[in-house]
């Protein structure tokens, strides 16, 4: 790489080369960083105290004097911001080394005498001869081996080598990290406080070699290694009662973006870990760091001539500054530039903004004033210095450019913005050709582009010539008259790009694209209407209610909308599905044409007396937005397009501030509670606030006075993360299965168990059962349980009366969404996340008298699946109230339950049990009817009118109480019905006297087909005995030839596999071809027909196979004899007459009887009379049932 040379350092006409006055000195050759371990048994050097350390040290006095604030930190910041710096002055202020003590008091009493005595007195307090200091340079090793040597320090520092027996034991159990852990460490840290008694501070620097360690090895779950005892020393370490052990740890990045290479659960636990520090970011401070220039450069040598340059310079550049609005960035004095000189003001600015880029702070700096490299100010003060000096050169931007090029090229390039750096770089080094003057120009365009951050030293004609002349020569107008014409001949040529909007120059690659020539004709073809509209997209997307926020616990965002004199309507959020609890309209116009907004949201309206500006600025940024999307222009452009992007938007958030500025006089504030209509004066007017964040706040105070308040920011928003839904589902299944239990049973402290105690618990929904008021009967017997909130919760009680007078409103179903609805809306404004939270309790409270449904079916049970269902979709679920237990219903009831024997279960699960055991039974009985007892008209009318309701019902409440009456043609029974004993009884009675028709259709029905069959073939209508003589009758076809049909029969009746009751259903199947619960009336009709065919087909064939045979069985023996009867035409009919064996002897007794009766009456031959006369009887009675078949 070519040797950097000295830049030359004048580019001013009254001379050729730089003058310095003479005698300027550099205080401190060299910058040595601070190494804990070596530096605290030194001096401190006499450091310099800035805002920044300030800060931190009120943290620390903080601390020692309220023991419930944190005692471990953690410094975060790059190398070279000060940290270890800072460290070191911590412990020689809290140390017990009274000469370090005595120097750090005095350094701190230069910077704030109040912090240095505060500190002090908090310091005695607790400790007055000073903390132990235990510190340590961590390296890649474990957490262990780093405390270890931190723990042996402060005892060395404190005993040396003669150690308290009790603490050298507890530090050798340490000694060796591959034995030691947790509570090795643990035991050696409360040795050494002495139980309590003598304060320890621990500082660990480098901290971050030990994370990369630990996140590099993989070692995060090994004891030994394991982060996590850093976070249990902090906790040890923690409140009034906690160890006296201040602990702080160095690194140059977060815990998380060292565990960022790692799992996700690495980062989320380390992030865990980190949370229990206080976290101090470094960052580069301007007053710091011009201070620290101050203190580097010495005037004590420079003559009295040189003085008076030195003052006259520092004089011009007070004014100047002045006048280029430049305090917003530091306020400077005459003294403070003296102090800078040979700084040049603006050089004195840049320097820290560019060591910052770099991420070397002050070592930077310090290397850009001592070293003796070129272009540092060191080397400029030994070539220049001059006792005769007429003049007051100073260091300006083209020298400090080249410092940072060519000094720390290395570390540049390695930086952030390394991308900004290359591109101005190369930009400058394509223009090498060029003279001296139009490369210095170069050169300050470039810095004062990479450090202009807002507009303040944005590279304009003026402030470009400030930072190329000596205070003293600004004011030259033929200089700065040149340096136009030389910036319009780079614009010409193409190196620099003039923003013509701004005024600003910049060292970027040029574009033939005409964007300000496109910028017009987009907005030529925009009216204020069409910016309007695109505008909302533009500005803040939402406003938080922090005040409100913060007392409540909800987090309470108002959405933005802007509006014009043509906007008739605004739309406004949904309250239910998005997350705004109302609406913050900036409206351009008048309060006469303000828009109308239809929302049951609260509405803030603003108007201002200068919309005009807005609007401008609104329609040059809603064109650069357009002109970003067009797609014909090349990357250099759209680069510019970007950055004036950036730039307007940023400009028009400041003018929508100013002009919407609620304490100003420009701005008006209207609130609204409910939407806007035309014409609708305002709830209130003239509202004023300290911004609008505060005047949201204010708004919500009055709209929603009466939101329940939390204390748990995870639940308190309307989308969660996902770790906060998780252990909200793991709270919920924990309220359904472990309401009788301390804590709902939940263990260790994790995210459910800090919901439960800042949300359920907290709103007073959940606690001892000595003090709920909803639990009962054997529920009492838990210890814990749920209850409305009671005394001490009553910001809880107006959104749970809400919610209890919805339930008790319900009286026709409700949709949960509705009901959510009601308290996620003014006054109460609960969020989504706390919702079910709130909800499922009522819901359990109330489930005697509340029913619940989802997609029109009812639950008989609430199930942590149903909850979880109702969480993601409340709209499929409903409500209503279902009141059993009092008046009319409640006697009804308990008079059913009586008169159906039923009980209701004692499941807290259960919900409705009184009402569902009712319900149950009498759905059931109809559930397990035939099809026959479900068709049938062969009922009574009652019957059929319960039957038909009981087969609709979706509802327990309304088939008990509406449609079961209506049914029976009696008055239905809603909601809070006087008792009436009469009604009751009545209801009740014809209601179980259909429900038990009902149930005795099928028996009823049977016993019918017994009779039947009992009559068809002449024999006992018992089923037993009908069963027995009828087998018996038809043993003797066991063997026959038959018809199919005739063959089933006989086989059936002959089967003796089956019981009675069993053995009719197959011959009832084998008669009608239909089972005896398929039937229907129809088929009940034609079954005696069908059993009468069946026994008259029998009796014909059976003198076929039974003429003159006998039958036997199991149980009596049959004679079966054929009776023949030819009338006067010659016609035969034949019947089959069975005789049993038993029966024979008092047939035959009775035949002679009746054969002697039948002689005497009739003559000697009556005995032959009389057996025609009973022949003609029986053929005729068997001739008929032949044709009565026929005929049917």
């Amino acid at each position: 790489m070519t040797p950097a040379t000295p830049t030359r350092t004048l580019s001013n006409p009254a001379s050729s080369a730089p003058q310095f006055p003479a005698g300027i000195e550099l205080v401190g050759s060299q910058m040595r960083s601070t190494n804990l371990e070596r530096d605290v048994e030194d001096a401190l050097h006499d450091p310099y105290v800035g805002a920044r350390a300030v800060d931190v040290l009120e943290r620390i006095a903080s601390a020692l004097a309220d023991q419930r604030r944190t005692r471990a930190w953690s410094f975060t910041g790059p190398y070279g911001s000060g940290k270890s710096t800072l460290s070191n002055i911590i412990d020689a202020l809290l140390g017990r080394d009274a000469k370090r003590r005595s120097e750090a008091e005095r350094i701190l009493e230069e910077a704030s005498p109040a912090l240095a005595q505060r500190l002090a007195a908090a310091r005695d307090a607790i400790a007055p001869e000073g903390f132990l200091g235990g510190v340590a340079t961590a390296r890649r090793e474990s957490v262990v081996a780093t405390l270890s040597r931190a723990l042996h320090t402060a005892a060395a520092r404190r005993w040396g080598k003669r150690v308290p027996k009790a603490i050298a034991t507890a530090l050798e159990a340490c000694t060796d990290p591959d034995r030691a852990g947790t509570n090795e460490i643990l035991g050696a840290v409360t040795a050494l406080t002495a139980d309590g008694q003598q304060p320890l501070l621990l500082v660990i620097d480098e901290f971050g070699k030990t994370l990369e360690h630990l996140a590099g090895h993989n070692e995060f779950a090994d004891a030994q290694h394991d982060l996590f005892l850093l976070q249990e020393l902090a906790e040890k370490a923690a409140g009034p009662n906690g160890l006296p052990v201040y602990l702080m740890t160095l690194q140059h990045l977060s815990f998380m973006d060292y565990a960022s290479r790692s799992s996700e659960l690495k980062t989320r636990e380390w992030a865990k870990i980190q949370g229990r520090f206080e976290d101090i970011t470094f960052v580069p401070h301007h007053g710091d760091s011009l201070h620290m220039l101050r203190r580097r450069l010495d005037h004590s040598a420079v003559n009295s001539a040189g003085q008076a340059l030195i003052n006259a310079s520092a004089e011009a550049s007070a004014d100047i500054w002045t006048q280029h609005g430049l305090g917003v960035l530091a306020e400077l004095g005459p003294d403070h530039f003296a102090d800078l000189y040979p700084l040049h003001p603006i050089t004195a600015l840049a320097a820290p903004a560019l060591a910052a880029q770099i991420g070397q702070h002050d070592r930077s700096l310090s290397g850009f004033l001592n070293s003796g490299e070129p272009n540092t100010v060191r080397h400029s003060l030994a070539q220049h210095s001059n006792e005769k000096a007429e003049h007051a050169s100073t260091v300006r931007l083209p020298q400090l450019y080249d410092y940072f090029l060519n000094s720390g090229r290395t570390t540049l390039l390695a930086s952030a913005n390394a991308g900004r750096w290359i591109e101005v770089d190369s930009r400058i080094r394509d223009a090498n050709g060029l003279p001296d003057a139009d490369q210095d120009v170069l050169k300050t365009i470039g810095v004062l582009n990479l450090i202009d951050s807002d507009g303040a030293l944005s590279a304009t004609a003026p402030m470009i010539h400030f930072a190329l002349h000596d205070p003293t020569d600004v004011a030259d107008s033929d200089a700065f008259t040149a340096l136009e014409e030389r910036l319009a001949d780079l614009v010409r040529r193409g190196f620099v790009v003039h923003r013509e909007f701004s005024g600003e120059y910049r060292v970027w690659q040029g574009t033939d694209v005409d964007i300000d020539g496109r910028l017009k004709d987009i907005i030529s073809h925009f009216d204020d209407a069409a910016v309007i509209d695109r505008l909302s997209s533009l500005i803040p997307q939402a406003f938080v209610a922090s005040r409100h926020s913060q007392i409540t616990g909800m987090m309470r965002v108002f959405y933005t909308a802007v509006s014009g004199p043509e906007t008739k309507t605004v739309a406004a959020p949904d309250e239910l599905r998005e997350p705004a609890d109302g609406l913050v309209v900036f409206h351009l116009g008048t309060d006469a044409d303000r828009p109308a907004v239809h929302s049951p949201l609260p509405v803030l309206v603003g108007t201002t007396a200068n919309p005009d500006v807005v609007l401008t600025t609104a329609t040059y940024l809603v064109a650069l937005k357009e002109l970003s999307n067009q797609q014909d222009i090349d990357h250099v452009a759209r680069r510019e397009v970007i950055e004036r992007l950036v730039q307007a938007e940023a400009e028009l958030l400041e003018l929508l501030q100013d002009a919407f500025y609620p304490p100003s006089s420009q701005a008006s504030w209207s609130l609204w509670h409910t939407g806007v209509a035309h014409g609708e004066e305002p709830a209130a007017s003239g509202l004023t606030a300290r911004s609008l964040s505060g005047l949201v706040s204010l708004a919500c105070e009055s709209v929603y006075p009466h939101t329940p308040h939390i204390r748990n920011e995870m639940l308190g928003r309307h989308v969660l993360t996902s770790q906060a839904a998780q252990a909200r589902g793991i709270l919920l299944t924990a309220m359904l299965s472990a309401s009788g239990e301390e804590n709902l049973g939940l263990p260790g402290y994790k995210a459910e168990r800090a919901i439960y105690h800042g949300v359920l618990a907290y709103l007073g929904l959940h606690r001892e059962n000595g003090e709920t008021q909803a639990e009962s009967q054997q529920e009492s017997l838990l210890p814990y349980g749920f209850s409305p909130p009671g005394e001490g919760h009553e910001h809880a009680q107006p959104a749970w009366n809400a919610l209890n007078e919805v339930l008790s409103g319900a009286t026709e179903r409700v949709s949960m969404e509705e009901v959510i609805r009601v308290l996620m809306s003014p006054p109460y404004g609960l969020k989504a996340g706390v919702v079910p939270v709130f909800l499922i309790p009522a819901l359990i409270i109330r489930r005697h008298d509340v029913a619940l449904f989802e997609e029109g079916t009812y639950l008989p049970r609430l199930t942590i699946d149903a909850v979880e269902r109702l969480v993601k979709g409340p709209g499929r679920f409903s409500v209503k109230y279902t009141p059993a237990g009092d008046g009319q219903r409640g006697s009804i009831i308990k008079k059913l339950m009586v008169s159906l024997g039923v009980e209701a279960p004692r499941s807290k699960a259960l919900r409705n049990p009184d009402l569902l055991a009712v319900a149950s039974a009498l759905i059931t009985r109809v559930a397990d009817l035939n099809k026959y007892a479900r068709t049938t008209k062969n009922i009574s009318a009652d019957a059929r009118a319960v039957r038909a309701a009981i087969a609709k019902a979706v509802d327990p409440d309304e088939l008990v109480f509406h449609a079961l009456p209506k049914a029976l043609g009696l008055p239905e029974v809603p909601a809070r019905t006087r008792a009436s004993a009469e009604a009751a009884n009545t209801y009740v009675e014809r209601l179980t006297a259909a429900a038990d028709e009902l149930v005795a259709i099928e028996s009823k029905l049977r016993a019918e087909v017994v009779r039947v069959l009992a009559k068809e073939f002449r024999l006992p209508a018992e089923l037993p005995k009908l069963r027995t003589q009828l087998a018996a009758r038809l043993r003797g076809f066991a063997d026959a030839v038959l018809t199919r049909e005739l063959r089933g029969f006989v086989d059936f009746v002959l089967s003796d596999s089956l019981e009675d009751e069993d053995w009719l259903e197959p011959i009832v199947v084998r008669l009608t071809n239909s089972a005896l619960g398929d039937w229907d009336d129809h088929e009940a009709k034609v079954f005696p027909q069908k059993a009468r065919a069946m026994a008259a087909a029998l009796d014909r064939v059976g003198h076929l196979h039974h003429a003159g045979r006998e039958v036997r069985s199991r149980e009596e023996k049959l004679d079966a004899q054929l009776l023949t009867l030819t009338d006067s035409a010659g016609v035969e009919q034949r019947t089959l007459i069975y005789v049993p064996e038993q029966a024979r002897g008092e047939a035959d007794t009775l035949a002679a009887d009746v054969l002697k009766r039948a002689e005497k009456a009739l003559g000697p031959d009556g005995a032959r009379i009389l057996l025609a006369a009973l022949a003609q009887r029986v053929t005729e009675a068997a001739t008929a049932a032949s044709e009565r078949k026929a005929q049917g």
